[in-house]
């Protein structure tokens, strides 16, 4: 039985790209570097943690040091505009609203910054709607690896088996399967039906009502 899902944010929750890679184009124009990518190829950058984003962006062409401060530099960008043009996918919001009201505990697990994706989450859902909200910190590990998605269960009291996983990133199937648990990919974000099967999750996604439709397929399976 399904007692818990956790959510990515950016491509899953909240189409978010056009600011990141308009953070990110800010960082390269104070550069004097050509401002060729597009937002496709930002999307293909996402999905890691925002600091290789950076990296990406400026094509690994940075040192350790010099990556740090442009990292710096990003969040803080980031953190000025990063409501400018960020939405709820179409339909998520109403989802959302029937798992909470259904008594279903929800988490989000992203690698953006834990103050962005905090402050994200609570401008566009509400405070309250969503049990948890992690995001990603210096200090630990970013998904794939399951550090804070079993900090998250620990502290929603519920286990592996009691989860699923949404995400539109093979970044966050493997994630799942890091903590255990079934795996949804969708593709109304970043990553195409192509990139989420390779990773074999349990489930694919095309829009965000289907959602709903999940707890009965596990329900068949079992």
């Amino acid at each position: 039985m399904i007692k818990c899902v956790i959510f990515d944010l950016d491509g899953t929750l909240v189409n978010t790209i056009e600011d990141l890679g308009l953070a990110c184009d800010y960082l390269l124009e104070k550069h004097g570097r050509e401002l060729k990518w597009t937002i496709d190829d930002y999307k293909n950058f996402v999905g890691n943690g925002a600091k290789l984003l950076v990296e990406r962006a400026f094509e690994g062409e940075l040192s350790a040091n010099e990556l740090e401060e442009q990292y710096q530099q990003f969040k803080i960008k980031y953190n000025e505009i990063k409501m400018e043009h960020a939405c709820a996918y179409e339909g998520i919001k109403e989802v959302v609203s029937t798992l909470k009201e259904n008594n279903i505990k929800l988490a989000v697990c992203t690698n953006k910054p834990d103050v962005a994706a905090k402050g994200m989450i609570e401008d566009i859902f509400g405070n309250g709607m969503f049990d948890v909200v992690y995001g990603a910190v210096d200090t630990m590990p970013k998904k794939p690896d399951p550090t804070i998605a079993k900090k998250i269960i620990k502290e929603l009291n519920v286990t592996p088996n009691e989860c699923v996983w949404i995400g539109d990133s093979a970044v966050d199937i493997e994630t799942a399967k890091n903590l255990g648990c079934k795996s949804i990919g969708v593709t109304w974000g970043f990553r195409s039906f192509e990139h989420l099967f390779k990773a074999y999750p349990t489930l694919i996604l095309n829009e965000p009502k289907e959602i709903l439709k999940i707890f009965d397929f596990f329900e068949k399976k079992c």
